[in-house]
C-alpha cells in the first residue's frame, strides 16, 4: 500500500509538472481580410463617452464592431460625417476603411496640447451601398 501511494504521489507531481508550461502569445492581426476585396463590412454602434474617472458624459461616439474588435471611429480625419452614418446605426454598413494608431482625441487642425485616448482606430474613406 506504501509503495502505491509513493507512486500515486510521485505520478501527480510529474503529471502537474510536464502540464503547466508557458504559452507563447503569438503576434495574430486584429483583422484577417481578403487582398481583392477592399470593403469591410461591420456593425455601427453608438458607446458613451466614458472619462478617465469613469465618469459617462452625455455624448456618444461611432464604433466599428467588426468581428470580436471593436474600432473607434475619428470621424475628424474620416471623409464621412456623422450625418452619413447615423442611417446605418446597429445595423451591417460596408465601407472602405483604414486602421491606424494614434491619439484618438485630437485632430489635425487642433493647437492646443489635449490629453488624448490612443491606440487603434478606424477613417472611413467612404461607405459602399
Amino acid at each position: 500500500m506504501e509503495k502505491f501511494f509513493l507512486f500515486l504521489v510521485f505520478y501527480s507531481l510529474l503529471l502537474l509538472t510536464t502540464s503547466c508550461k508557458v504559452q507563447k502569445k503569438e503576434n495574430i492581426p486584429l483583422r484577417e481580410k481578403d487582398p481583392n476585396n477592399p470593403y469591410t463590412t461591420c456593425e455601427l454602434i453608438e458607446i458613451a463617452f466614458e472619462n478617465k474617472i469613469g465618469k459617462i458624459q452625455p455624448y456618444k461616439e461611432y464604433y466599428l464592431r467588426c468581428s470580436i474588435q471593436d474600432y473607434f471611429i475619428k470621424l475628424c480625419e474620416s471623409s464621412v460625417k456623422s450625418d452619413e452614418l447615423k442611417p446605418f446605426l446597429n445595423k451591417g454598413i460596408t465601407v472602405e476603411m483604414e486602421i491606424k494608431e494614434g491619439l484618438w482625441d485630437k485632430c489635425n487642425s487642433d493647437l492646443e496640447q489635449v490629453q488624448s485616448r490612443t491606440g487603434k482606430y478606424v477613417v472611413i474613406k467612404r461607405i459602399i451601398k
